[in-house]
């Protein structure tokens, strides 16, 4: 009988939300604790869910913390060698995780992986750990407590707007993934445009992007309002869950949405979206050309006009 799982995740938000599905599974099958070795700015969105009982931040004290608790097994989504390494000199019994981790002669099983991190692979890997009922689908497995529903809620009655006629846009990539962002003067025209047609837009990115939302707002005839997570990840969670559509490119932003269950025009270029889309994919609208630069205004403007045909036809 397994006694405590730990899971080493990965950092960025999208690879985290990956891996939802293997912590649903194990929460049910396993009558165990798991612990979950994560960003501490993400954790809420494990906690609110009950995917798992306790977080153990990444930081100095990682090895300390995990060293009070009679761990029997670890599992790696994260492939990083101090994630193994810590594992391994802690003596966990099986140390699970994928054969291509640079490391990978510390773990006891190793999982193939294809291609780059994604919910296919996590689902195998779950797999490879026992595991018989991991779905290959994120969507409605996170809980935004109402505390934060609420925020959002009063934020739109404060701005006057209409959420049944709201956009949320997300134009921004981690730092490291800027070839993936769009130009912002298309961003400015497509947003124009949006406008103009009575939709509201709203402009939301990590803290770090705050200065380039305020300038592209600001160039904008009709300025979009600026999202202001008060509450943390969990506000943002509860903007996409009330709001109807989403469009940004391929980002944390973009499966956040997917996960709370909007429907979403997803830009994509370099990366593939049948590896790391939206899902599930045929919910929503890929636009995908093999240059950011090769994409239009058009594009955009054309596939969230559709959408949203779409939905009313629906409703």
């Amino acid at each position: 009988m397994v006694n405590k799982i730990v899971f080493f995740h990965m950092n960025q938000l999208g690879d985290l939300l990956f891996s939802i599905p293997v912590l649903k599974a194990a929460k049910q099958e396993l009558k165990t604790k798991i612990y979950s070795v994560v960003r501490q700015d993400l954790s809420p969105l494990l906690i609110s869910s009950n995917l798992t009982d306790k977080i153990v931040p990444k930081d100095k004290k990682l090895i300390n913390n995990l060293r009070k608790e009679t761990l029997s097994m670890a599992i790696f989504f994260s492939e990083s060698p101090r994630s193994l390494i810590t594992a391994y000199l802690l003596k966990i019994k099986e140390r699970i995780g994928f054969e291509t981790s640079s490391l990978n002669f510390l773990l006891t099983k190793k999982i193939r992986r294809i291609g780059v991190p994604s919910l296919f692979n996590n689902r195998e890997l779950g797999i490879g750990m026992g595991l018989k009922t991991v779905h290959a689908d994120y969507t409605n497995i996170l809980k935004i407590p109402l505390k934060n529903l609420n925020y959002v809620k009063q934020w739109f009655t404060k701005n006057r707007f209409n959420i049944s006629k709201t956009i949320v846009i997300s134009i921004g990539a981690s730092k490291k993934r800027q070839s993936k962002c769009l130009e912002k003067n298309k961003w400015i025209k497509v947003i124009d445009i949006l406008s103009e047609k009575g939709f509201n837009c709203i402009l939301t990115g990590a803290e770090w992007e705050k200065k380039i939302l305020k300038k592209i707002s600001v160039k904008c005839k009709i300025k979009p309002k600026l999202f202001h997570a008060k509450n943390g990840i969990l506000d943002n969670a509860a903007l996409l869950k009330i709001s109807p559509l989403f469009v940004g490119i391929d980002s944390g932003a973009l499966h956040l949405a997917a996960a709370v269950g909007t429907k979403c025009v997803a830009i994509f270029c370099c990366t593939d979206p049948l590896q790391i889309g939206p899902m599930p994919l045929e919910k929503h609208v890929i636009i995908k050309k093999n240059n950011m630069s090769e994409i239009t205004i058009e594009d955009i403007v054309s596939k969230v006009k559709n959408s949203w045909r779409i939905k009313k036809c629906h409703a």
